[in-house]
């Protein structure tokens, strides 16, 4: 230790040779000296204390970068911190692409099922509706197997829900298949009654004034708008009078009858009357006749004729009853010769 000189500084502490010397522990005098100095100056063992720190455990390795060094790494930071920035700035973006479609095809498939819902809904308890002109017949096939033929001018509608429950106006014959696994009822419904069957073959003929109804085979139950049911049994013809609100016709053993006949293509005349016959082919073909005699009407016709072509028809109509008919303003004239 240097005397009179004045450690203020660490710089004063490190150029000295005895505190170096103390602090290696290399003298027991400068080690005497230094404790009896630092007791003495107390204010100054701070400096003191960082100047042996220095000595004893930190080396320096003074190093200088140059300029060029250090701007190309700032630029290495910069980019690397920008590339950071962009790489979470399409994470976030994908992150929120991804969720915007998933939530899009959500949404898409939520309006898919109630559009098919509604599709399907509307399909199943939507009716189906079969119709036919004057001169044209149509066969329909039912989706459990029955055939209804409808007649010239005539209608049938039912549900998908459920195809066995017809609505009728005009003349159909029914085949019903027997729906042997659920033994379902099979119903045609018209202005004045329900028929129910299982499985059976039988005509219904609808009018303004009346219903008709003619069983071929099987049984079938007539429910009335009367508040009455009538069994009906093969070969049972009945009529029932919509304004009487009655059965007014009730044949038994009706087969050779030809209630149905025009299932072939024709209508057949058994000892019936002009008037009648006309009546039939009116409804057949959509046309009016008017009689010049009254008493026309009465002739008595025995034969067929056809439901699709009306001037042979009446050409045969004609020659067998010896009557003549014209048309006049949109009417059929009936002359008797």
């Amino acid at each position: 230790m240097k005397k009179n000189k004045n450690y203020n500084t660490i710089q004063d502490f490190l150029e000295d040779a005895s505190f170096n010397s103390w602090i290696l522990n290399k003298s027991n005098e400068d080690s005497r000296e230094w404790d009896n100095w630092l007791q003495e100056n107390p204010k100054n063992k701070l400096l003191a204390d960082e100047a042996r720190d220095i000595i004893i455990g930190i080396n320096f390795k003074k190093e200088t970068v140059n300029d060029d060094k250090i701007s190309l790494e700032w630029d290495k930071l910069s980019s690397r911190i920008q590339s950071l920035e962009v790489e979470k700035l399409e994470k976030d973006l994908q992150n929120q692409s991804s969720f915007i479609r998933i939530k899009f095809i959500s949404i898409a498939a939520s309006l898919l099922l109630l559009i098919s819902l509604g599709i399907f809904t509307y399909s199943l308890f939507s009716k189906v509706t079969h119709k036919t002109n004057y001169g044209e017949m149509l066969n329909v096939i039912l989706e459990d197997g029955s055939i209804v033929t409808l007649n010239v001018n005539s209608s049938i509608s039912y549900s998908n829900y459920y195809p066995r429950e017809i609505e009728l106006t005009g003349e159909a014959f029914f085949n019903v298949k027997k729906d042997v696994s659920e033994n379902s009822k099979f119903s045609v419904r018209t202005e004045n009654l329900t028929v129910e069957v299982y499985g059976t073959q039988f005509n219904i003929k609808t009018s303004s004034d009346k219903t008709d109804v003619y069983l071929e085979e099987g049984n079938i139950l007539l429910n009335l708008n009367n508040g009455k049911n009538q069994q009906m049994s093969p070969g049972n013809y009945i009529e029932y009078s919509s304004k009487k609100r009655k059965i007014i016709v009730n044949k038994e053993d009706s087969f050779n009858n030809n209630y149905a006949s025009w299932k072939s293509g024709n209508l057949i005349f058994s000892n019936t009357s002009l008037n009648e016959a006309l009546n039939r082919v009116s409804e057949t073909y959509g046309v009016n006749f008017s009689y010049n005699n009254s008493e026309t009407k009465d002739i008595l016709i025995t034969g067929k004729v056809p439901t699709t072509d009306l001037e042979i028809c009446l050409n045969a109509i004609k020659k067998s009853t010896n009557v003549t008919i014209q048309k006049e303003n949109g009417i059929l004239v009936v002359y008797k010769n």
